[in-house]
């Protein structure tokens, strides 16, 4: 772990009980963005498999993808 110019972190304190509640909120923390994180990417697996099944607009999160075909050219164009 480093900080801002690079240089490693230090942190103290003043018992082991101390040290390790610190690190079991650091843990739990953790935890929940991992599952936060798998739970997301979930969410863009289903949306890729609704894409793939045919479907032109899904939405992940707050966020709705959609494909837009030009009449013109038709031509699929990304709105990322």
């Amino acid at each position: 772990m480093t900080g801002i110019d690079g240089e490693a972190k230090a942190r103290t304190f003043a018992t082991r009980a101390e040290l390790l509640d610190k690190l079991g909120r650091k843990e739990a923390l953790w935890h929940r963005a991992a599952i936060d994180a798998q739970e997301r990417r979930a969410e863009f697996d289903k949306a890729a498999q609704d894409v793939m099944a045919g479907a032109n607009s899904v939405t992940v999160g707050r966020t709705t993808y959609t494909v837009v075909v030009d009449e013109d050219t038709d031509v699929t164009t990304d709105h990322s």
